[in-house]
């Protein structure tokens, strides 16, 4: 899968959850401070980006995220993980 792809994906999670125009969330808008994404709508983020791209995660994985352009690079090496 392309990081183009992922990312767009992730950002209409984003949107779908937090109802934050799509076009607000660049890569290094930080979710906490410049978007004011609360700490519920943050997991449940992480949760859909988990469910989504079927990473099996750990909850702790997405917790220190705060960016797009750090979820999509935690989504990538996830996938590149699985496949070894």
């Amino acid at each position: 899968m392309e990081s183009a792809e992922i990312r767009a994906t992730i950002r209409r999670l984003i949107t779908g959850i937090t109802r934050v125009p799509a076009e607000r969330i660049a890569d290094e808008t930080s979710f906490r401070a410049e978007l004011n994404i609360d700490s519920l709508s943050l997991i449940e983020i992480g949760v859909a980006v988990d469910y989504e791209f079927r990473l099996d995660s750990p909850e702790e994985a997405f917790a220190t995220v705060d960016t797009l352009a750090q979820t999509v690079e935690l989504v990538e090496a996830q996938l590149a993980t699985r496949r070894g």
